[in-house]
């Protein structure tokens, strides 16, 4: 049994690299650092914030992926322009995906609110270890997985993020133009077997006082990509003395979520979140768990760094 889910992982793996795109990394702490989804959430709040986070997905299934990242982002400027930083690392079967990208943001402000304009660009390093693919107990490879293919990949992507001290909403596409972009670069390569897909995000939540030491913010993101169905996350997160948050989001087709942060001191937060299938995978996998270590630097120099609920 392990033998064919793990053959029908690298299935996948190679269907998503040659037939029908090669899907970003999604978390379920997005909730907690919009960067990883939107370059113009980069200097939005009057702090420089660093995060690390880890997922480990799909539990007790060979070949599932493992992702990390690191992000920091800050306001410069006159707080109109903020800079921030992706790095990400994605390992699913034999198929490993590391990037970096740098984000801009522009802040255009209102009396209630502001409006941000971003965009991000990078590089990605896509590479696929086919020849350690095994289809029988002899050990003998399969004609198809005779070469390994290594690809690096230019990465360009735009955001809109709208925010008050209650309300936000934003529009983001990660990856623009990467088909154009791959068949410009490897038109008559042997590399060409990738197919980046754009992905589009839209996302919006708002923030409601329960009591003066209860706050509650439901949020929803919708997402697509060509070739798949529209996906939403509805989120749920209660803050209590704004020092723990605990909630919950269900991810239509995948999954239920819970997630946990809690504020350590005044600039360092951790987070948790466990991810149970809805899906199929429920009966190979005990869930996926990820992680996440958050710091921030306060520039106005005040004694309390105020929580970053969105």
């Amino acid at each position: 049994m392990k033998k064919i889910i793990k053959l029908s992982i690298v299935i996948i793996t190679i269907a998503n690299t040659t037939a029908i795109a090669q899907q970003d990394p999604m978390y379920s702490q997005y909730v907690f650092n919009g960067l990883i989804i939107n370059p113009a959430y980069a200097g939005s709040h009057n702090v420089l914030s660093t995060t690390l986070l880890y997922r480990n997905q799909w539990v007790n299934i060979p070949g599932a992926p493992k992702t990390g990242a690191f992000s920091i982002d800050a306001p410069v400027k006159n707080q109109k322009v903020g800079l921030g930083l992706n790095v990400e690392f994605d390992k699913i079967g034999v198929t490993n995906y590391s990037g970096i990208n740098g984000a801009y943001s522009y802040k255009i402000k209102f009396s209630k609110g502001a409006l941000n304009f971003g965009v991000q660009a990078g590089v990605g390093f896509y590479n696929s270890n086919f020849t350690s693919v095994k289809y029988s107990d002899g050990g003998i490879s399969d004609e198809a997985f005779q070469n390994n293919y290594h690809d690096l990949m230019p990465t360009f992507g735009f955001g809109m993020y709208y925010y008050t001290d209650r309300f936000y909403a934003g529009l983001s596409i990660p990856q623009i133009a990467g088909h154009a972009i791959q068949k410009a670069l490897y038109s008559n390569s042997e590399s060409a077997h990738l197919d980046l897909a754009n992905h589009y995000f839209i996302t919006s939540g708002y923030l409601f006082d329960l009591s003066p030491d209860m706050k509650f913010k439901p949020s929803v993101l919708l997402k697509y990509v060509g070739g798949a169905p529209i996906e939403i996350d509805l989120n749920s997160i209660v803050w209590f003395y704004d020092i723990l948050a605990l909630g919950v989001s269900y991810r239509s087709l995948a999954s239920v979520d819970f997630l946990c942060q809690i504020r350590l001191s005044n600039r360092l937060y951790l987070g948790y979140a466990y991810e149970y299938a809805t899906n199929s995978l429920k009966h190979f996998s005990s869930g996926s768990h990820e992680i996440m270590l958050q710091y921030v630097f306060d520039f106005s120099h005040g004694k309390i760094v105020t929580p970053r609920f969105f």
